[in-house]
């Protein structure tokens, strides 16, 4: 968290020697600069040099095997991955090495499906890395590491995530759906890009639930009180600008690494930029009751008598948590969910057929078709194959070690649980390359490993907001699959999206476009 501080130090050290010497040692500037540097130079490389002999051969962490570079330093990784490169190559490393991988100089990937008791159970002494410090000190309920203060503001989201407030919030959620339907029929069964207009649909949905963004006066006329983006079919420029900043950034650099580019001047000015369009933002929607339910309502509770409550980093932090983690993750599901189902016509007639008794009423609802178990399994499947966090959320041990099976990891290590290469793992799953929901429920035995299918991270950490992303999935993807048929448009192989999705944690999807007609059986 203080690389600047040492910079700084060694900095200073190196000015002062040059005084003392020049002054008091009475010897020219040229040959005092001479000398320090010498000095410097010799210093530095004791100290990296001593580093690398702990790193390779003397650390705890160096019987696990890997590549001999990630030994060295953390920043091979993060300079030699981009794109879909981060749980693709972890995928490739993991069937090179094992469960067990070790990827930097004091990080491993595991994907032993007993680590998923082991460091994510309520009575488990794992905590968060370090790698949630990166935006310090604007934390949310996703990236604060204390768990006495995440389990504190969890309390005060609770009640925007309850079964009545999710019933309300389908209202809207279905008034979205509508809205995504009419654009796709508008294209009149030519191609369209679901991976731009699922990202729409999803921003909308939080964006209205929310209520924190898109509320300004600016927006207010021409798009009402949300995003706006499925009628203008444009992104919002707030959050274009939010995913082209987390795009361009290094694939997971060390938190020291980054909290050197969020002091450089200039250099994260757009991420500034965005977190001040959210305070504004935030700021309107404390001076303006919202007459309908929201999440950010309940979240304003806890803030009753508290002056300007939108300087607080952690409401901040909360305000983006509600739209970017609950958007970028449903977009993601569905487009994985229509390419596989492109793939695999009796897959939509199965779906149709389970569905069209379950919705016959005029006015059906998510609960007509939460317990679809076709419909929730071909979900789950593609969570499961494509999850919407591939790379996984990153822990650290306790300083007495972690026991997880059969093998020990020494106290301070900082792992990954990637969920992409646990979903191809055929010690997991059977046929885990294959598109199968009935895994999920007429087929259990097809899952060895129940505690590895984590898509929303669990236990007391989990994601908050899964029964509102299953509900929109849901009636989003029955809506579809009653109305449409779905194929690959001409030219369309599916490899854009395969190449091109960018991982920054969640993921923005590379384009795919889709051709949606009439339903025929």
């Amino acid at each position: 968290m203080l690389p600047w501080r040492y910079l700084g130090i060694f900095v200073t050290s190196f000015v002062g020697g040059l005084v003392a010497l020049v002054k008091l040692g009475n010897v020219s500037l040229a040959t005092a600069y001479l000398d320090l540097t010498l000095v410097a130079i010799f210093y530095l490389l004791g100290t990296f040099s001593s580093l690398v002999v702990y790193r390779v051969w003397l650390a705890p962490i160096s019987k696990f095997p890997g590549p001999w570079q990630a030994r060295v330093s953390s920043l091979w990784w993060s300079f030699t991955t981009s794109g879909t490169e981060t749980y693709g190559r972890l995928g490739r490393m993991h069937e090179d090495y094992g469960h067990y991988v070790r990827i930097g100089s004091n990080d491993l990937s595991i994907t032993d499906p007993a680590i998923v008791d082991a460091a994510f159970s309520a009575s488990s002494k794992v905590r968060k890395s370090q790698w949630y410090d990166a935006a310090s000190p604007y934390d949310s309920l996703h990236t604060t590491r204390s768990r006495a203060l995440h389990d504190r503001r969890r309390r005060v989201w609770a009640p925007g995530f309850s079964d009545r407030a999710l019933r309300e919030y389908e209202i809207h959620v279905q008034m979205f759906n509508d809205k995504l339907m009419e654009r796709i029929r508008q294209h009149g069964g030519g191609g369209i890009n679901v991976s731009k207009w699922f990202m729409l649909y999803s921003f909308d949905v939080m964006g209205k639930l929310g209520q924190v963004l898109g509320s300004t006066h600016r927006f207010q006329a021409t798009f009402g009180r949300n995003y706006g983006m499925l009628d203008s079919g444009e992104l919002h420029w707030a959050l274009e600008i939010m995913t082209k900043a987390m795009s361009a950034a290094p694939s997971k650099v060390p938190v020291w690494f980054m909290r050197i580019m969020v002091a450089l001047p200039g250099v994260m000015a757009e991420f500034f930029k965005f977190l001040e369009f959210g305070r504004l933002e935030l700021k309107w929607r404390t001076e303006h009751k919202n007459p309908e339910p929201d999440i950010a309502g309940w979240l304003l509770k806890a803030y009753e008598g508290v002056a300007r409550p939108w300087d607080d980093f952690m409401f901040q932090g909360d305000a983006r948590l509600i739209i970017v983690a609950g958007s970028d993750t449903t977009s993601a599901c569905l487009t994985y969910l229509f390419y596989l189902l492109a793939n695999r016509p009796d897959e939509v007639r199965k779906l149709r057929d389970e569905l069209r008794p379950l919705t016959s009423k005029p006015e059906w609802s998510d609960k007509d078709i939460k317990n679809a178990p076709h419909l929730n399994g071909a979900i789950n499947e593609s969570l499961r194959m494509h999850p919407p966090v591939p790379s996984g959320v990153q822990r650290i041990t306790p300083e007495e070690g972690l026991q997880v099976g059969k093998t020990f990891i020494p106290g301070g290590i900082h792992f990954w649980v990637p969920m992409y290469p646990m979903a191809r793992d055929e010690s997991i799953y059977e046929k885990a390359l294959d598109f199968c929901p009935e895994r999920w429920y007429s087929k259990p035995d097809m899952i060895k490993h129940k505690s590895a299918f984590a898509p929303f991270s669990t236990g007391p950490e989990g994601c908050i907001g899964k029964n509102l992303a299953y509900i929109e999935l849901r009636t989003v993807v029955t809506r579809l699959i009653l109305e449409f048929d779905v194929s690959f448009a001409p030219g369309e192989d599916g490899k854009r999206l395969m190449n091109d999705t960018k991982d920054h944690f969640t993921l923005t999807v590379g384009e795919l476009d889709l051709v949606f007609t009439p339903a025929t059986a």
